[in-house]
């Protein structure tokens, strides 16, 4: 019985020396803000912006925001199914990586261009304010949140 007892312990004392010494380490791993923030840059720079499966975004196109892959509804001036040589640039004025590097926010202004498909052919060019949420997801970066507004719009009264 003793034995048994004394095995039992042994046990107890490997796994806890085990978790405890698996928290320090976790507590000492750094995370490479620097190349987090590169990774988030390169993304953007490339015009690469996966979402995640339940990213929200809001644009000066749309009614409402967007909820995952919902649709959503645009409003008719900003001719969204009539766009085309539609190019967006974008210029990061600040990206600051959560400490654990699985979160981050940009703020940045952004420039859209695109072609309106009708007769005479119309060009349309806005300067857009940009905040944007990054979570890493599998260890990849993805978009969270998406705020876009036209610069320099004034707020219009909903008329009823």
């Amino acid at each position: 019985m003793f034995a048994k007892r004394s095995v039992m312990i042994s046990r107890l004392i490997v796994v806890c020396l085990g978790l405890g010494s698996s928290i320090l380490m976790g507590q000492n791993s750094k995370v490479d803000l620097k190349a987090e923030e590169s990774a988030i840059r390169a993304l953007i720079e490339k015009g690469g912006r996966p979402r995640t499966d339940d990213a929200v975004s809001w644009s000066g196109a749309f009614k409402r925001p967007i909820v995952g892959s919902l649709a959503g509804e645009a409003f008719p001036e900003a001719n969204v199914s009539k766009r085309k040589n539609q190019k967006q640039s974008v210029k990061v004025e600040r990206l600051e990586v959560a400490a654990s590097g699985d979160m981050a926010w940009e703020f940045s202004y952004g420039k859209l261009d695109y072609d309106v498909d009708e007769t005479p052919l119309r060009h349309v060019n806005i300067d857009q304010g940009i905040l944007r949420v990054w979570k890493k997801v599998g260890g990849q970066w993805k978009t969270a949140a998406l705020f876009v507004r036209p610069l320099d719009q004034p707020f219009a009264p909903f008329a009823r």
